[in-house]
């Protein structure tokens, strides 16, 4: 007779214990878990064609103008103003507010002139307008979401921030490369993760967080990077990130993914943004110091996780 399958533990003593593993010491958790817990404000991410304008109207209403050190087109949030502020600009559509974090997958995807980009999971559209900006109508994005409801608050935003011409697909990323293998210059690839910061603000999903959703996930990252990295050109680069802490989703699923891929190879991330090496605990068969782990108590920003990979030419 078979013994019984036993459950997982859930809930916030679960989460807790599990992720206190991850740190080096009892105290760095402790540090990690507050900075989890404090909000972040966005930044409010431009382009360049409307920065006198926005500088014009900032400076009328007495704002600071103060950039982010390692990326001039994101404005900070003025200090001693509330979130829900309408700020100058905003009605105007100048500016996109967005967490700081979410702009490494695309600062480290670099695309430019002439490339043909496939944004994977592509909702709510943040990071494809930042990419359709860096184009600058002098390449073709590809902005894909499974999800229906997704892609029509995509499209609504689109819209209003005049990105129309991104053209918005809905189909399952990890069957692409069946119609349209070798077929991308670069891919991001954003992955839904853990995404551990709402977790822990949110007593619900605290609430029913378990082991196993980690391991699901891990197993769909992993699923999806082998999947899209066919449909990727020879010689193409291709972006893997998420805005998970754990191992099992980043660096764990980089290490399985260039076993797996002997056409891959492991690019160096760019020295001028933010963030660390991957996690020292976790044994890998790659150079950590390839990967950009941001980490919030020691970066001052949410968690984000970076690798890219090129093809080989064959």
């Amino acid at each position: 007779m078979s013994k019984k399958k036993q459950q997982k533990p859930t809930g916030e003593i679960a989460f807790l214990d599990y992720y206190s593993k991850i740190f080096g010491s009892e105290k760095e958790f402790l540090a990690w878990k507050k900075a989890m817990e404090t909000k972040t404000m966005p930044i409010l991410r431009f382009n360049p064609k409307h920065e006198e304008e926005l500088k014009k109207l900032w400076a009328e209403a007495d704002l600071p103008w103060k950039t982010l050190d390692w990326h001039k087109h994101a404005l900070l949030w003025p200090e001693n103003i509330p979130l829900k502020t309408i700020l100058p600009g905003f009605k105007e559509k100048y500016f996109y507010p967005m967490n700081a974090s979410s702009l490494l997958p695309v600062l480290s995807l670099n695309a430019g002139a002439g490339d043909l980009v496939l944004d994977a999971c592509a909702a709510p559209g943040g990071k494809a307008m930042f990419i359709d900006d860096l184009l600058d109508r002098k390449g073709h994005l590809i902005a894909n979401d499974l999800s229906s409801f997704r892609r029509g608050t995509m499209r609504k935003i689109f819209q209003d921030y005049d990105k129309e011409h991104i053209e918005v697909w809905g189909q399952k990323a990890e069957t692409l490369f069946y119609k349209y293998p070798d077929y991308f210059d670069k891919i991001l690839v954003d992955t839904p993760c853990s995404s551990e910061k709402h977790i822990l603000n949110d007593k619900k999903e605290l609430k029913k967080w378990s082991e196993n959703r980690v391991k699901t996930l891990a197993k769909r990252q992993k699923n999806l990077l082998n999947s899209v990295w066919r449909a990727l050109k020879p010689g193409g680069e291709l972006v893997y990130s998420t805005c998970a802490v754990t191992p099992e989703e980043n660096e764990q699923v980089v290490d399985s993914f260039l076993k797996n891929n002997p056409n891959a190879i492991l690019l160096p991330q760019n020295e001028n943004i933010p963030g660390g090496n991957g996690l020292k605990q976790t044994e890998t068969s790659f150079e950590k110091s390839k990967v950009k782990r941001v980490q919030p108590h020691k970066d001052n920003l949410d968690p984000m996780f970076v690798a890219k990979f090129s093809k080989k030419l064959n």
